[in-house]
């Protein structure tokens, strides 16, 4: 079936609803009575082609169906790259010949099909199909996702921007020249430069942080919204020492204060702060956030909509933080597609507070593989237009586009030689 026939079914035949523009529900002109769909049937159309796109820093999945409709979602997982391309091959045969309408259906299939379940090669995989049918299915109903997703929640969502340096100085000028923008959240680490030399101390990491964090406040002053990112990095007692020496200049919340294995942990850090605190950009799907959920050990849990099962999985997971009363701020560091799905989900979720934007550090970006970046203004993101996410992918100029192999971190070292966190 083409996409013409297909159309034409859907509104049985007639002209409710015209290629490419948002459906109405037909009324008759005299009487204002909504036409009878009762006997409408939804028609079947199949997925006849999965495959993943690697081009650049991203890998996208591409769908496609025998109604000539092409869906796209963002698998892109930085750092295990070739694990998600593989996932991929391996879950094509829950996907090829099955109706893409099916969205729940099939996140089902994929997830629990498999013996070995979870982690983030799976995470990034079915979070890319997933964004895939939802794509499919806008286009099919001829509107954006956060529509199907019942509607808009907000009109516009809060983006944080990023800021990096090699001293305090060079981090502060930075943070000085996205408020100029309107920025109005910025997240930032210290350490690059002991990065650079692959080595990290605590007791240096954490004093060079608070280094940072003053200079930045003076730069920016106290209306914007500082997040003090740690990666991970310290064990307990060090991230406890950090938060005592941040609290005077009032972080708006404290990332991945620990390593993430372990959420029992995070207990002892809530017990003995009272900073905001987020984590959860590692976690992979709804069960890895129970725990950190149903504790109450964060004031934001943080899930990245690209590795953790995609808009579908990521509204689970903010339905169970919203009974605990924690918001979301999505992790988001892709390019316009992932960034597309971030914000869709981000419109139609209730407990969403902000998400992060690093497209925000580079307002003249002119990206030629997919486009475009949700507009920003005076610190807001805007809702896409456009059918499904809203984001168009030109796959010729993917193929112009080597990719690059991910990302290789540091192999960081202590004082002793033995290996610390990334």
């Amino acid at each position: 079936m083409n996409r013409r026939n297909l159309i034409k079914s859907l509104t049985g035949g007639g002209a409710l609803m015209a290629v490419g523009a948002a459906p109405s529900f037909a009324q008759s002109k005299e009487q204002k009575i909504p036409v009878d769909l009762s006997s409408r049937s939804i028609p079947k159309i199949k997925i006849t082609e999965l495959d993943l796109i690697m081009t650049g820093r991203d890998q996208f999945v591409r769908i496609e169906t025998d109604a000539g409709i092409v869906g796209y979602g963002d698998a892109t997982n930085h750092f295990l790259p070739y694990s998600v391309e593989g996932m991929i091959k391996d879950l094509k045969p829950y996907v090829i010949g099955e109706d893409p309408q099916r969205i729940e259906y099939l996140w089902q299939s994929c997830f629990r099909s498999k013996f070995q379940r979870g982690g983030p090669s799976t995470g990034s995989a079915i979070a890319g199909i997933d964004q895939a049918l939802w794509d499919i299915k806008g286009k099919i109903a001829g509107m954006p996702v956060y529509q199907l997703l019942g509607g808009l929640a907000r009109t516009s969502v809060r983006v944080y921007g990023h800021v990096t340096g090699m001293t305090a100085a060079e981090a502060a000028e930075n943070a000085k020249e996205r408020a100029s923008r309107g920025v109005t959240a910025i997240r930032f680490r210290a350490f690059h430069s002991h990065d650079a030399n692959d080595f990290h101390d605590h007791r240096t990491a954490v004093y060079q942080q608070i280094e940072y964090l003053e200079a930045i406040r003076e730069a920016v002053g106290e209306d914007v919204d500082l997040i003090l990112e740690i990666h991970g990095r310290y064990d307990p007692e060090w991230a406890l020492k950090l938060f005592e020496l941040a609290k005077p200049f009032r972080p708006f919340f404290i990332e991945d204060p620990i390593r993430h294995e372990n959420p029992e942990a995070l207990k002892w850090l809530r017990e003995h702060t009272d900073q905001p605190l987020a984590i959860g950009e590692r976690y992979h799907n709804k069960w890895d956030c129970r725990e950190t959920i149903e504790n109450q050990y964060v004031n934001y849990i943080r899930p990245d909509v690209n590795h953790c099962g995609g808009i579908s999985e990521m509204k689970k997971i903010a339905a169970m933080a919203e009974v605990y009363y924690i918001n979301l701020i999505p992790h988001n560091n892709a390019g316009p597609l992932g960034s597309a799905a971030t914000l869709h989900a981000a419109l139609a979720i209730p407990n969403v507070t902000m998400i992060e934007g690093g497209w925000v550090n580079r307002p003249n970006q002119d990206p030629k593989v997919a486009k475009p970046f949700p507009t920003v203004v005076d610190g807001y993101a805007l809702p896409l237009e456009g059918n499904g996410l809203g984001v168009e992918v030109d796959v010729e100029e993917a193929a112009k586009v080597p990719f690059y192999g991910g990302t290789k971190p540091p192999v960081l070292k202590a004082i002793d030689g033995s290996v610390r966190d990334y």
